[in-house]
């Protein structure tokens, strides 16, 4: 079995008194896809936010290819290991400068034909790139922010509920590009609140209830 690509150790997030997640541990490797199911509520999407350095953890630690986030730095960090939040927020501008935010923050530049290909891997129409982001409907920024990471090539991605916004033509979509990242190398890591999705995504399978972790069974 390959080694974790990311692992999370023993992470533990308290608010208020409440720990909200408690000592949960997972790792991802390379070419692999881990699913966290659970209700709303349950932490899951706080403990994926916890390992994407977005909120603190009280207690634990995030590895990225056996190195401390510290070690690497958060911004390469983050762009190594993608967040795709439920309701992304759009910069300013049209469709195609959100595609080229984050290659242009390290001095790359898309062209053209790179956001047509990033554009359309998320099942979206080329004439979409010239749309003011602002003015795109839930299903269609989930999907370009999904695009949007993939232009750092990260090799991991975090999805937090990838499939929540969409109709179930556009959540197929989704669900097969997972499927083919992971193929191609990234690891995934997941949540989501569809038993039937994180089924079809395969993979190891775990079930948050109030913020502690554990193994889910393979049938949905």
């Amino acid at each position: 079995m390959a080694s974790a690509l990311l692992a999370a150790r023993d992470v533990t997030v308290v608010r208020d008194g409440a720990r909200i997640v408690d000592r949960a541990s997972v790792s991802v490797a390379p070419a692999s896809i881990l699913t966290i199911q659970g209700a709303s509520g349950s932490g899951k999407s706080t403990l994926l936010r916890a390992i994407a350095t977005l909120i603190p953890m009280s207690e634990g630690t995030v590895l990225f290819d056996g190195r401390e986030v510290r070690a690497i730095g958060i911004t390469e960090y983050r762009r190594r290991v993608a967040y795709v939040p439920q309701l992304p927020a759009m910069f300013e501008g049209d469709v195609a400068e959100n595609l080229r935010s984050g290659p242009r923050f390290r001095g790359a530049i898309l062209g053209r034909a790179e956001v047509i290909a990033l554009i359309g891997r998320v099942g979206l129409a080329a004439d979409l790139l010239e749309r003011e982001a602002s003015d795109l409907s839930g299903g269609e920024r989930l999907r370009v922010a999904l695009a949007r990471a993939l232009a750092n090539d990260p090799r991991v991605l975090l999805l937090d509920e990838p499939t929540a916004a969409l109709d179930p033509e556009a959540a197929n979509v989704i669900l097969d590009l997972v499927l083919a990242l992971a193929d191609s190398g990234t690891a995934i890591l997941a949540v989501t609140h569809s038993v039937e999705h994180a089924a079809r995504l395969g993979g190891t399978r775990y079930r948050m209830t109030t913020g502690v972790l554990s193994e889910a069974t393979a049938s949905p």
